[in-house]
């Protein structure tokens, strides 16, 4: 078999440029004021060892998917598509992935319509029927990976709510698993201009 030749696009950079590891999820995280990738990995060493912000460990990495809904209307005439006919009737983002860290903090995150009371040593998880628009969103939720190279990738989903069924799923000489699906939300209904997500690449 001959070698690739001319049209292989592989190049030393390629290889800076792959992205590894599962990287980590994290809620309400504010990173506003960093600016590069050495600033962001202090602020999540910070969030790590305080164990705030954190979602926790995860099984089977994550995936990040943004669908769009696209339109090109049915026009007497129109014998191909062309640039400009199409139309994005809207844009649904949402991070997937597998929790193993059972804690109070990802049960009300999970149930999404819930409040959390404690007494002592007893923390009290109650789920109500009717979601309350100021508590049961999480305004942010992040995940942050790495690229060979050294940069960060940031994807964030504003007003993040997790629409997948509550499972906690446990098995004999086994940990107990959370499966999430945290889909983001407008804002408001006069929030049309941009998607409820952003992406942002964090240089070294």
């Amino acid at each position: 078999m001959a070698a690739p030749g001319m049209t292989s696009p592989i190049r030393t950079e390629a290889f800076q440029k792959l992205q590894l590891n599962a990287g980590i999820f994290l809620a309400n995280f504010d990173h506003s004021s960093i600016s590069d990738a050495t600033a962001l990995k202090t602020a999540i060493a910070a969030a790590v060892t305080a164990g705030t912000s954190i979602l926790g460990v995860t099984r089977g990495g994550g995936t990040f998917t943004a669908t769009r809904e696209i339109r090109t209307p049915d026009v007497d005439g129109m014998r191909y598509p062309f640039k400009g006919a199409d139309f994005v009737d809207s844009i649904d983002a949402y991070l997937s992935g597998t929790l193993l860290e059972a804690t109070p903090e990802n049960f009300k995150r999970l149930f999404s319509q819930a409040e959390t009371a404690t007494n002592g040593k007893k923390t009290t998880i109650t789920v109500h029927t009717a979601i309350n628009t100021e508590t049961d969103y999480l305004p942010h939720l992040c995940w942050v990976g790495d690229l060979a190279d050294g940069t960060l990738v940031l994807i964030e989903l504003d007003n993040a709510f997790n629409t997948a069924d509550f499972s906690l799923t446990f098995t004999d000489k086994g940990e107990g698993t959370l499966p999430f699906e945290f889909h983001a939300r407008q804002e408001n209904v006069s929030d049309y201009d941009n998607a409820p997500f952003r992406v942002i690449f964090f240089n070294k």
